[in-house]
């Protein structure tokens, strides 16, 4: 069992005092990386339970306007920092399952390894690390897609190849597009 503990530190000159209100104990030390060990140890003492079992939290009312800008600023990243990945996961499916972009093409506009890309896109979406179900009407299922004719599965013909379609070009097809595209 944890025991949480807050450490209230005061700057003495080079030193620094270590109050501790909930155990009722004062140490002092050189440096902050000191005070977080000696109170710990002096609360494992003081309370009779081994040092790793205690958690100190240290306090600096001193500094604390200081500081209260640096934390909103971290809060604020990491606020940011979720839904940038909320973001890119919704993207990455919504690229990759709906659009049917390449994985790699995906990566290259999301700026991400090839890997994450993947993993996103495979993740099922009602998983914990899924994006929403969309809210809307309910659409009907749609037919079951029809397999492509092909030789038999086994089969060890290899002069059987299917006949090439030849597809209308798009009214759309860029400029630089080039005749050998199509075959």
């Amino acid at each position: 069992m944890s025991h949480g503990y807050e450490a209230h530190l005061h700057r003495i000159g080079r030193w620094w005092a270590v109050d501790i209100p909930d155990a009722a104990l004062h140490t002092q030390c050189r440096t902050l990386d000191e005070a977080e060990d000696l109170a710990r140890e002096a609360i494992a003492e003081a309370r009779g339970v081994q040092a790793d079992t205690i958690a100190v939290e240290l306090v600096v009312p001193e500094f604390a306007s200081v500081l209260q800008a640096v934390s909103e600023a971290r809060s604020r990243r990491a606020a940011a920092d979720g839904a940038e990945q909320q973001a890119v996961a919704d993207a990455a499916r919504t690229l990759v399952e709906d659009l049917r972009v390449s994985q790699g093409d995906a990566c290259r506009l999301l700026g991400v390894s090839h890997q994450e890309v993947s993993q996103l896109s495979t993740a099922p979406r009602g998983s914990a690390d899924s994006r929403p179900w969309r809210l809307g009407p309910l659409s009907m299922p749609s037919a079951p897609k029809r397999q492509r004719p092909g030789p038999a599965i086994g089969t060890s013909d290899s002069s059987m190849t299917r006949p090439k379609r030849h597809r209308q070009a798009s009214p759309n097809r860029p400029g630089w597009a080039i005749a050998e595209d199509d075959a």
